[in-house]
């Protein structure tokens, strides 16, 4: 199977913290209010996004901010939902390997980043 990424991907097992929004996709953006927070964990993570498993429900195309901590640098990235589900109604190849080590949370969310994760972070995971 031929590689789509853009960039490779990294297995870790990152806490996250972050804010998700409802509403219009059109109108939300990451500066405004109210906010709903939750945290999860980054299973995967590349310079251009993460693959995180959380307890919450999102909806695709709305804007996110995740606070997170790879090494000692604090982290404090924006970007879109691209998919969300169950992980256990998921058939794909990594939602069942993560299902299969019984993570914490039932649900997958796959963030594409607004700007590339520096190389110089990412080499830390």
């Amino acid at each position: 199977m031929t590689e789509k990424r853009q960039h490779p991907r990294k297995e870790c097992n990152i806490k996250v913290k972050f804010d998700y929004f409802e509403g219009d996709p059109e109108k939300v953006t990451t500066s405004q209010k109210p906010t709903i927070k939750s945290k999860g964990y980054i299973l995967n993570i590349s310079a251009s996004g993460a693959f995180m498993v959380c307890n919450c429900r999102v909806s695709v195309q709305m804007p996110v901010k995740l606070y997170c901590k790879i090494n000692k640098t604090k982290l404090e990235l924006t970007g879109e939902i691209v998919r969300t589900g169950m992980i256990q109604n998921n058939p794909s190849e990594v939602a069942q390997r993560y299902a299969a080590k019984k993570v914490r949370g039932d649900s997958y969310v796959a963030i594409r980043f607004n700007e590339l994760l520096p190389e110089e972070i990412l080499a830390q995971v």
